[in-house]
């Protein structure tokens, strides 16, 4: 589009309207109205971006308010009667459709009465008894209509205010109408704020121009954003309803929703969820492995590497993950800390996908009974960098390794109580350790043990047989010296000495020329290198 888009501006301004065929205009017309669709328009002095009607098509589809449904079944098997859900949309009904999508979208399409509407189609998600509260309407489920009749009735007096309530039959829910000096939405959102926080109504569904900055629920704890905000003081106003603290629930976490709709096969189908990732291009998040994250990644780490075009394969996955972290919540609140001192520098991390090295086998030591895994030979390999950098002297003794495992095969190295600077270098070093053999100085194998079963052991009870299986040691790959630790042969031998003692027996090898250099050829060639997708990230703890 970056290079379509010029060519086409020029040849549509200064070739088919400066024509005199009138086959000509038609044809600038019918280019004109389709870039419009990419979210391009073309005027009498060039291009300029406009909204995209295949934007507004996934933005508010009615996939996404379908999608409340299993979100709040979660949260409701997780919470119980103790759910207070908000759902939060741009607007009540849809504001003016464009005559590309007439046909797609109605008036309510993506709008909060759409997703009240949807609410009421389920009996688990109905039995929330949901409100919805907007600048000019008020519904109530039916259902709920008689207890709230009476609260609001209660609550009105209680303040001697001038109000007379009446109720509309619409099907599935009722029509809130007030009459008196007094009504408005001042009052009448001020009234199913307090029943909602009282737990008369489970769910509020509204507008952010409503629900959003000033309003005030401490009773929150799961909220919905179907709004279209990536601006980050409307992002973290948003966020905002969900973390006020309950006095009556001191243990209180609050789950933020962002729904997303995709449509790969379409040039603009990914508009949601390059909207998403601007969204959360500023957010701070608790992540699973208890670092607080700027970005995508806090959401789930595969969201760092996955290309929005390869979204769509991993959707599945990600969804299920996500529906099953209403239940973890005493899990991460843990990982919050809360009260806990708070490290207020950037720290370095590395973070690696499965295939960072484990490739199975047990350490070839006598200690080695138990399998590596990406974690442990992660943090063996860390031990390693780490003793080499303090003995060398090029590390001070500060920060402990951590090494946390993530969701989907993930794995976060770092540094933790050390500086910005102790962190980078370290993160540095271990990711050229895990890293691709790319023109390393010194390299150094590592070796893994195996375990086969000889015929005794087969015929023997497993807790007896076990004594007579055979262990064999095979080399598993070379991996690079990090750099910092590869300058001189006598901090090489430093780390060689680090490595023999944690990670595998082996000696360093030069590798810019003659044995070591054939080495490094025949490793690539017979898949004895390192194969990981690794990520530099600055994370707070």
């Amino acid at each position: 589009m970056a290079v379509l888009v010029p060519v086409l501006d020029r040849y549509i301004r200064h070739r088919l309207r400066a024509s005199d065929v009138a086959a000509d205009h038609a044809l600038a017309e019918r280019a004109i109205q389709r870039l419009r669709y990419l979210g391009v328009q073309i005027t009498e002095t060039g291009s300029q971006v406009c909204a995209s009607p295949v934007g507004r098509v996934l933005m508010h589809s009615r996939g996404k308010v379908a999608a409340l449904l299993p979100i709040l079944k979660a949260e409701r098997r997780a919470l119980g009667d103790k759910i207070r859900a908000v759902i939060v949309a741009d607007f009540e009904k849809t504001s003016a459709v464009s005559a590309e999508v007439q046909h797609l979208l109605d008036e309510e399409a993506g709008g909060a009465v759409a997703a009240f509407r949807m609410l009421l189609t389920d009996s688990e998600t109905d039995a929330l008894d949901p409100v919805l509260v907007t600048g000019s309407s008020v519904l109530v489920d039916d259902d709920l209509a008689p207890k709230f009749a009476e609260a609001a009735l209660a609550w009105l007096a209680a303040r001697n205010l001038d109000v007379r309530l009446t109720f509309a039959e619409e099907r599935g829910f009722k029509v809130l109408s007030g009459q008196g000096g007094d009504w408005g939405p001042r009052i009448y959102v001020a009234m199913i704020t307090d029943l909602f926080q009282s737990g008369l109504c489970k769910c509020l569904v509204g507008t952010r121009g409503l629900l959003g900055e000033g309003w005030d629920a401490s009773r929150v704890n799961v909220l919905v954003d179907l709004t279209s905000v990536t601006t980050s003081t409307s992002v973290n106003q948003l966020r905002g309803r969900s973390l006020r603290l309950d006095t009556e629930l001191p243990d209180k976490v609050a789950d933020n929703w962002d729904v997303i709709c995709i449509a790969p096969e379409f040039l603009k189908g990914l508009y949601d969820y390059r909207r998403f990732i601007d969204k959360h291009d500023t957010l701070f998040g608790l992540t699973d492995d208890g670092a607080i994250e700027k970005g995508i990644g806090h959401v789930h780490a595969a969201f760092t590497e996955i290309e929005p075009e390869g979204i769509e394969s991993s959707m599945g996955v990600l969804n299920a993950e996500m529906l099953e972290r209403p239940c973890r919540r005493a899990e991460f609140r843990k990982l919050w800390r809360i009260g806990e001192p708070y490290h207020p520098e950037p720290i370095h991390a590395l973070e690696a996908h499965t295939g960072a090295g484990g490739g199975g086998g047990f350490p070839p030591f006598p200690w080695g009974h138990a399998p590596w895994s990406d974690a442990s030979l992660t943090a063996a390999i860390g031990e390693a960098i780490l003793g080499a950098l303090r003995e060398a002297g090029l590390l001070r003794h500060q920060g402990d390794l951590q090494v946390g495992e993530r969701a989907g095969g993930y794995v976060r190295a770092f540094l933790k109580n050390a500086d910005e600077a102790a962190s980078g270098l370290f993160a540095q070093a271990l990711q050229e350790a895990l890293g691709p053999l790319d023109r390393p100085r010194y390299i150094i194998p590592r070796q893994v043990d195996f375990i086969d079963d000889t015929w005794l052991s087969r015929v023997l009870p497993r807790i007896v047989g076990r004594y007579f299986q055979r262990r064999r040691t095979s080399l598993q790959m070379y991996h690079a010296v990090p750099s910092t630790l590869a300058r001189h042969k006598d901090i090489v031998a430093i780390y060689q000495r680090h490595w023999n003692a944690r990670v595998s027996p082996g000696q360093a090898v030069y590798a810019h020329h003659g044995e070591g250099e054939k080495l490094v050829a025949d490793a690539r060639q017979s898949g004895l290198t390192p194969r990981a997708r690794m990520h530099r990230k600055e994370v707070f703890l």
